[in-house]
């Protein structure tokens, strides 16, 4: 019954919103209009006694209601959670052993670790391949240098000076031995305070670079290698090595100055 009633008032208001005197016909606005067919579609769906319509119609509150209730979700939603930075890494001391008897730190000495030696050949001659015997004989320091063999000196250039060192070449074999300094990939290296060195070609007779000499059994020839440094440097020893024989070992000869 009273669904009944329901149903009458509803078609009662209709009605009375549409009368055909239009002198005195109520003019409602579009909200106005929408209000009352929302609410007479909820008192409808409210007092259907057979649920025929599952779905729940809102009054105008609850919608305003469910309304905010979605923006409050979004704006959580849309919240930006802050970054936190991250926490700075203590760099730990190394530790330090404290003595129990006299509560005072014992630090732990550091380990020095020592190159491996530089293989070295025993003689000069093994750079030969032992072939000849070959030794160094002596060296000289100075602006100018003369050998017996020549009849000129060989001049440093400005802001150097010369360091000659002269080897002897033996030929210690029973028969005739022809020495050649192309037959032999030997390097020799001047090592100063300040730099390293190669010899230089020159015009001298004896020039170890470019040697060749018929030797008898037991005779000796002297060889010269020219090296010009810096005039302000001063020359500590040269490094002679063979890579044919040996790619690692050296033979150092000290220059005392």
């Amino acid at each position: 019954m009273k669904r009944v009633f329901v149903l009458l008032l509803a078609c009662f208001m209709v009605l009375m919103l549409c009368g055909c005197d239009s002198s005195e016909h109520i003019k409602l606005t579009q909200d106005e209009s929408d209000a009352i067919a929302q609410y007479s579609a909820y008192l409808i769906m409210k007092y259907d006694t057979r649920k025929t319509h599952t779905e729940k119609l809102l009054d105008e509150k609850q919608l305003k209601e469910v309304y905010e209730e979605r923006a409050k979700e979004e704006q959580e939603n849309n919240k930006v959670t802050p970054t936190q930075e991250p926490t700075p890494t203590l760099l730990s001391e190394p530790a330090h052993d404290v003595d129990n008897k006299t509560g005072q730190e014992e630090v732990t000495p550091s380990v020095t670790v020592t190159p491996e030696p530089v293989p070295v050949f025993e003689t000069l001659s093994e750079c030969y391949d032992n072939k000849f015997k070959v030794a160094f004989s002596k060296y000289t320091i100075g602006d100018s240098f003369r050998s017996d063999l020549e009849y000129f000196s060989l001049n440093a250039p400005e802001g150097q000076k010369l360091v000659v060192t002269e080897y002897m070449i033996t030929n210690d074999s029973s028969k005739d031995m022809v020495y050649s300094a192309a037959d032999y990939d030997v390097s020799y290296i001047l090592k100063s305070d300040k730099n390293t060195y190669k010899p230089r070609m020159s015009l001298i007779a004896n020039d170890l670079l470019l040697l060749e000499k018929k030797l008898a059994p037991g005779e000796s020839t002297s060889g010269v290698l020219v090296f010009f440094i810096d005039e302000d440097d001063t020359p500590k020893s040269v490094v002679v090595s063979n890579p044919d024989i040996s790619p690692d070992k050296i033979y150092e000869i000290t220059i005392n100055n």
